[in-house]
């Protein structure tokens, strides 16, 4: 591995710490979750979660670098009112970058895959993505880490976005908050 590769491994993984999520931020939560907070966390889930039909290691390929885009793309939340369309490029194009600038073209093959929800895996780790957000939430509402009660905006709209998902144990999961 060539230096400079190293260095921008070192540069992005950085950024995905430093990146702290636009949901949380808007929200004035106390010390909120970073990109790599939340990425780890929903590797975590999937690492526990996924049903023996998925391809698991896929399930955590997804997870692990479903925001890693946005280090140049930015985070967008559900009201950023901007078009899946115009997110999916966005990310794309941060993809792109990210795959010259580590010499790692399977990013833009995993990026292209949980945007576009072809896979099971990748609509898995999509509804994941939604659980632990609640999770994180639930989390920050028992720690007294905003100004407001979190989990019912955040677990209305993961079940939401639940309904159009046959995962029943992750959907049950979902609308027990």
């Amino acid at each position: 591995m060539k230096s400079e590769q190293i260095e921008n491994i070192i540069k992005t993984i950085g950024k995905m710490k430093d990146l702290k999520r636009s949901g949380w931020l808007v929200r004035d939560v106390k010390l909120p979750e970073s990109d790599a907070d939340h990425s780890f966390g929903l590797a975590l889930l999937a690492m526990m979660l996924a049903p023996d039909n998925l391809d698991k290691q896929k399930c955590l390929e997804l997870a692990l670098v479903h925001d890693l885009a946005e280090v140049y793309a930015g985070d967008f939340t559900p009201h950023d009112n901007i078009s899946k369309e115009n997110k999916d490029r966005l990310e794309r194009e941060g993809a792109l970058r990210l795959a010259n600038e580590l010499n790692w073209k399977r990013l833009i093959e995993l990026v292209d895959e949980y945007n576009s929800g072809e896979t099971s895996e990748a609509r898995f780790v999509y509804l994941l993505d939604k659980l632990e957000t609640v999770m994180t939430a639930k989390y920050y509402d028992n720690n007294n880490r905003a100004p407001e009660n979190l989990l019912s905006e955040f677990s209305k709209y993961a079940k939401d976005c639940a309904k159009q998902f046959d995962d029943s144990r992750v959907k049950d999961i979902i609308n027990s908050f």
